[in-house]
């Protein structure tokens, strides 16, 4: 996204919808997804593996945000207390991510900062699944007393109903004006 702070050409207001979750008991875990899935922990800061998932699921909602940062900043991101990096793989290949950040939203919150799934494993059962071990895992922080995330009108359109399916509730909206005057780039640069 390319937040804005004043209208103009090709801007517009963008509902930002904040979820969230205060009890564990509240999820509402997804079924098995259709295809064999394993979830794998990065063990150590990869800003490479953190950088790829942001642009290969990010790309095509306006996730513009980080496109720029450089290699200091999002080591500076992966190595953050707090951090951890979560990937879904199916037959060997990455398909989706999830990365929970403990050190925003204050004591006991644990914010499931980016979630995903690449272009070709979406309609599998693989974005509920992942979901409910990402919620799963931020309820087994020791403290955990709050679970939460944000999303916009322009992320896919399975994101906040998958959200609301795993229990996680509205707790806020805003709008924001966000510069959607070129397409999203895709999962790179000139992929469009």
């Amino acid at each position: 996204m390319t937040r804005v702070n004043a209208p103009g050409p090709g801007v517009r207001e963008v509902r930002i919808t904040h979820l969230e979750m205060t009890d564990p008991a509240e999820l509402v875990a997804a079924r098995a997804p259709r295809v064999e899935v394993s979830l794998v922990r990065a063990g150590r800061p990869a800003p490479e593996l953190s950088r790829y998932f942001y642009r290969a699921v990010g790309g095509d909602w306006y996730w513009l945000d980080r496109v720029d940062w450089t290699y200091d900043q999002w080591l500076a991101w992966v190595s953050a207390p707090g951090h951890e990096l979560w990937y879904a793989v199916v037959d060997g290949v990455p398909a989706g991510y999830v990365e929970l950040d403990r050190a925003s939203g204050g004591p006991g919150s644990v914010e499931i900062a980016y979630f995903g799934l690449l272009p070709a494993y979406a309609g599998l059962g693989l974005g509920g699944w992942l979901l409910t071990r990402a919620i799963e895992r931020a309820w087994a922080v020791e403290g955990t007393t709050r679970v939460w995330v944000h999303t916009s009108e322009l992320d896919s359109e399975a994101a906040l109903s998958n959200y609301r399916a795993r229990g996680l509730r509205v707790c806020g909206t805003e709008t924001e004006l966000w510069d959607t005057s070129t397409p999203s780039p895709g999962p790179w640069r000139t992929a469009r």
